[in-house]
């Protein structure tokens, strides 16, 4: 809900459209692969310092602060089609932008009880939350997507009959090589999106998160392959030996491997070594096989890697996504998924 709370105060229809007019979209753009940068960005004791040493700690910084002046460009953009749109049509004639805006193309929607209610519902918000206050402000958010996305819809079309060309290019993403290395997965192999997850069977978020994930494979089915990293977090007492436990139902098969994920993320406080071996046996793996893979470390090392290979990425709190190597930290919602892999499939 920090989204939710941060909307600025409602203006006039006009105003908001350009405030947020940014966010729109209507082309897609095609990146190019990365090029290293290994001109000298200093020299020092005649060792130089490489303009890709500066870009490869800060890069998420960086596509972050390309990414509002994108925005704040397109903005001004979007504004300049939307006023010669205006003015171009036939029924504009005597009306302001604002007038035409609000009679032509936004026509003062609202929000209902029930969408309210719906709202509320899907994001999860705590009982304990929920006021008047709070519903106001569901209502007020609720009418600001409907106005972008009849906006959005009529920008679309109207830049369709005009033949608009944009040439502002997207800042690109930036992307890291993550090798699978024997991970559990779920999908094909083949999928155009991989999504690989960081995870902690301990973390709260993680299973907020993982709502998420379902939401992906279901939406997108065989055009994405999920694959699951162990970051059992040092303070959470039992998530290593979870960790270590669901690379043992993993070399069973892939399908124990969800199982026991699914029991142990959900069942944090239920994770001793007897408690994770009799829900083996429960959902239908090889007992003792499962308890001397447990109980001899097989996969300690393993577990380890993944750590320190999660430090390296930039890893510090769980859960964390590689959507094709780029970057969403948390338990982000479905939306910020959506884009990526809709740019992402639209490449």
């Amino acid at each position: 809900m920090k989204n939710l709370r941060s909307l600025p105060p409602l203006r006039s229809r006009f105003t908001v459209i350009l405030c947020t007019i940014a966010a729109l979209t209507m082309t897609t753009n095609l990146f190019a692969a990365p090029q290293k940068d290994n001109r000298a960005a200093a020299i020092v004791d005649n060792q130089v310092i490489t303009y890709q040493q500066i870009i490869d700690p800060i890069a998420d910084k960086l596509y972050d602060a390309e990414r509002k002046l994108y925005d704040l460009k397109y903005g001004q953009l979007r504004s300049e089609l939307l006023q010669r749109f205006v003015a171009k049509h036939p029924l504009s004639q005597g009306m302001s932008p604002d007038q035409f805006v609000q009679t032509h193309i936004i026509k003062n929607p609202s929000a209902s009880d029930s969408e309210v209610a719906q709202f509320i519902v899907d994001k999860q918000i705590p009982a304990d939350k929920i006021n008047l206050k709070l519903k106001q402000q569901v209502r007020d958010y609720i009418v600001q997507q409907k106005t972008r996305n009849r906006m959005a819809q009529w920008l679309d079309q109207q830049s369709k009959q005009h033949n608009v060309v944009i040439n502002l290019k997207k800042p690109e993403r930036p992307r890291v090589d993550i090798a699978i290395n024997g991970a559990p997965t779920w999908g094909k192999a083949d999928a155009k999106i991989t999504l690989i997850e960081y995870s902690d069977f301990q973390c709260p978020y993680c299973a907020r998160a993982d709502k998420t994930v379902r939401k992906i494979k279901e939406r997108y089915k065989d055009q994405v392959r999920i694959v699951y990293k162990q970051y059992p977090l040092n303070f959470h007492k039992d998530a290593f030996r979870a960790s270590e436990a669901s690379l043992c139902a993993n070399d069973q098969s892939s399908e124990f491997f969800w199982k026991l994920h699914d029991y142990m993320l959900f069942n944090p406080k239920k994770l001793s070594a007897e408690q994770i071996i009799t829900q083996a046996a429960l959902i239908g793996m090889d007992g003792p096989r499962f308890q001397q893979c447990l109980n001899s470390g097989r996969f300690t090392a393993k577990v380890n890697q993944e750590i320190a290979e999660g430090s390296q990425l930039g890893v510090q709190a769980t859960p964390m996504f590689f959507v094709n190597g780029i970057t969403v930290r948390g338990a982000q919602p479905f939306e910020v998924f959506e884009e990526i892999i809709e740019e992402e499939l639209a490449q």
